[in-house]
């Protein structure tokens, strides 16, 4: 007979009161920390400081290194401390060789479109080196946090559309913030991103590895234009 063991939580019954609480405790620190702190008002300060060019892309990237690392290390002492671990959440579970290939495509397109927005992809100036390096990061701190509350909702059993749907939500909601101000046309484009990744999270066994994957790529293949794009919005919205 199998024992589960307090290291292993992915088998555990949960309440739907605890599961649903755990997930919108997350989502609200992810609205504290990256909507209003990173999205808000560290990119409304980079913007007025430093303006929408590369060197200011690379500024508000150091931002939001910080904020993600933060997220990060709050997902992590949560989840240790209600007996988890980050093999729960997916970290080196196998998946499937079509979700990783998803994950790639997924990565590429999200590059692709911003890219077609403006910039050049083959343009190096020494900051793209850094943020190149910074991308796994900043997907990182996003994946452990939605797979953090998609876990838990999946213990208390909450249906995998659910799932989906609220990974979504909790994740795009907070893109909403552009600088000082809250835009709608933002959150949904985010939510329908978002939706997609929670999708390629359930469908890859619940493994962090494509998910991951096509965080990463568009970070590693379109900054700094990428977030010189949200630079971009902020001047758009006046500031």
């Amino acid at each position: 007979m199998r024992t589960t063991t307090t290291s292993d939580t992915s088998t555990l019954a949960l309440g739907a009161g605890t599961a649903w609480g755990r997930a919108l405790g997350m989502t609200a620190v992810l609205w504290l920390v990256l909507g209003l702190g990173c999205f808000g008002f560290g990119a409304s300060y980079v913007h007025d400081n430093a303006g929408v060019d590369v060197q200011a892309a690379f500024l508000l990237d150091i931002v939001f290194v910080a904020g993600f690392l933060v997220v990060t290390a709050i997902t992590l002492v949560w989840h240790r401390r209600t007996g988890g671990t980050l093999a729960d959440l997916g970290w080196r579970r196998p998946t499937t060789t079509s979700a990783l290939v998803v994950g790639v495509v997924f990565g590429v397109l999200w590059a692709a479109l911003t890219f077609a927005r403006g910039g050049d992809p083959l343009a190096m100036p020494w900051q793209r080196w850094p943020m190149i390096l910074a991308g796994p990061v900043l997907a990182f701190g996003e994946e452990v946090a939605r797979a953090f509350m998609l876990h838990n909702l999946h213990r208390a059993r909450v249906p995998v559309w659910l799932q989906i749907v609220f990974g979504g939500v909790a994740m795009g909601s907070y893109h909403g913030f552009v600088g000082g101000h809250y835009t709608i046309t933002y959150a949904i484009s985010s939510f329908i991103m978002f939706a997609l990744l929670s999708a390629l999270y359930v469908w890859g066994r619940r493994s962090l590895t494509p998910v991951l994957v096509g965080h990463a790529l568009p970070h590693m293949l379109a900054d700094p234009v990428l977030t010189q794009g949200i630079l971009h919005g902020v001047r758009a919205m006046g500031g």
